[in-house]
């Protein structure tokens, strides 16, 4: 496996060598679009290059295209030190996870079950990390995220605490992430943690969601509808669906993370930005709720979390006093659009829904300098978050003459 990520590490590299030698013949969208690529590539892969010891020191590795090669000491006997895999080692004393000793592990008995699961004679480990309560003798990795001992079975590492072990049964695959819920004859278990008493066994399933658009953390028996490990209050087993992500709809009304909502037909609402919703009657926020003073048929999305009417700024869902809606904008952020919270209008700056007293909005700006902070926001005389810099200064000084 090492030397199969050392390969793929060179490998990459010489394909963006190569790649980027014949950008300049490409179009300047597709150049565009294999410049992202290999950023993400090169940036983000990240090439474990594991544990050395040169019978000296052992020490741990990584290379990355962002930050390079690594090399950090690991507090480990050369003597005795052995590599388990590409994360576990131990010595006569100790257990080691990618580089760091393994708190209460006794590395004498300590042994690799699966790539991230280990054990010693008294504790098992995911990760790195204590599985609690866990009985190494007699435990068992059945997939990536499922395992059992004699007494429990774990989801992801943490035990589910389950009370019937012979009816128990993982609802979906036990090797996906899209798996939410298990049963057994007396529970519901949500397997992000909670349990439901009392379900009625056969008909208890989840709602079916259409992953990633919904959760999937919706169930329910014949009798209930349930949210994560609580009830959904009032909710119809017999019609509820997930429609959007955390939404529920049942005959009755919508519901928002299992909560009963006074929308009935979340069908009949037109989202508005990320954060807002239409029926043609009222401007509702992300609860659901009705939007005050908000003007349905002037209403609009500005960008991010703006929004205004006719007479009325919002910031999300505040109403943000004082802001003329004819000449309210976004603060521009260095080329990358709107700013999520600063905004401007004539009269004045604001910080989400709050007029920042004394900004000048003529000559208020949100841009980044070589020599500051990644951001730096200022006016023409003040600087309100960042650092100030000489490339700032020469910036004011050509605009203003200061």
């Amino acid at each position: 496996m090492k030397g199969f990520m050392l390969i793929f590490c060179s490998l990459l590299i010489a394909f963006g060598a190569t790649a980027q030698s014949k950008l300049g013949s490409q179009t300047p969208k597709k150049s565009i679009f294999i410049t992202s690529i290999l950023l993400v590539l090169m940036t983000l892969v990240s090439c474990s290059v594991g544990y050395k010891n040169d019978g000296k020191e052992v020490t741990w590795n990584t290379w990355n295209e962002g930050t390079g090669y690594t090399s950090s000491h690991v507090d480990a006997d050369p003597k005795t030190f052995e590599i388990l895999n590409d994360d576990y080692g131990r010595d006569k004393k100790h257990a080691f996870y990618e580089g760091d000793i393994i708190n209460g592990a006794d590395g004498g008995s300590f042994r690799v079950l699966t790539k991230s699961y280990a054990a010693d004679n008294t504790h098992v480990y995911v990760s790195g990390e204590l599985i609690e309560k866990a009985h190494p003798a007699t435990f068992k990795v059945h997939s990536y995220y499922f395992a059992e001992d004699a007494n429990d079975f774990y989801w992801d590492g943490k035990a589910l605490n389950v009370r019937d072990k012979s009816t128990f049964k993982i609802l979906g695959s036990s090797d996906s992430w899209e798996t939410h819920w298990a049963k057994d004859k007396y529970n519901g278990y949500y397997l992000a943690g909670g349990v439901i008493t009392d379900i009625d066994y056969e008909t208890f399933h989840p709602i079916e969601a259409k992953i990633p658009l919904q959760s999937g953390d919706y169930a329910a028996d014949k009798h209930k509808v349930f949210f994560m490990d609580k009830e959904v209050p009032g909710a119809d087993p017999a019609t509820f669906k997930e429609v959007d992500f955390y939404i529920g709809q049942d005959k009755h009304r919508a519901y928002n993370k299992g909560i009963p909502t006074q929308i009935k037909d979340y069908s009949k609402l037109t989202e508005v930005g990320r954060l807002m919703y239409s029926d043609g009657t009222n401007i509702y926020d992300s609860h659901f709720n009705i939007l005050p003073k908000a003007d349905v048929a002037t209403f609009e999305h500005i960008s991010d979390n703006w929004y205004k009417d006719k007479s009325h700024v919002w910031w999300s869902s505040k109403l943000v006093a004082g802001a003329n809606p004819k000449t309210f904008q976004p603060v521009p952020a260095g080329g990358f659009g709107g700013d999520f919270n600063y905004g401007k209008d004539d009269k004045h700056v604001f910080w989400n829904d709050s007029i920042i007293q004394g900004a000048d909005p003529g000559s208020f700006e949100k841009m980044t300098f070589p020599d500051g902070d990644s951001w730096t926001v200022f006016d023409r005389n003040r600087i309100y978050e960042g650092k100030d810099s000489p490339k700032l200064r020469e910036y004011l000084k050509k605009k203003y003459g200061k």
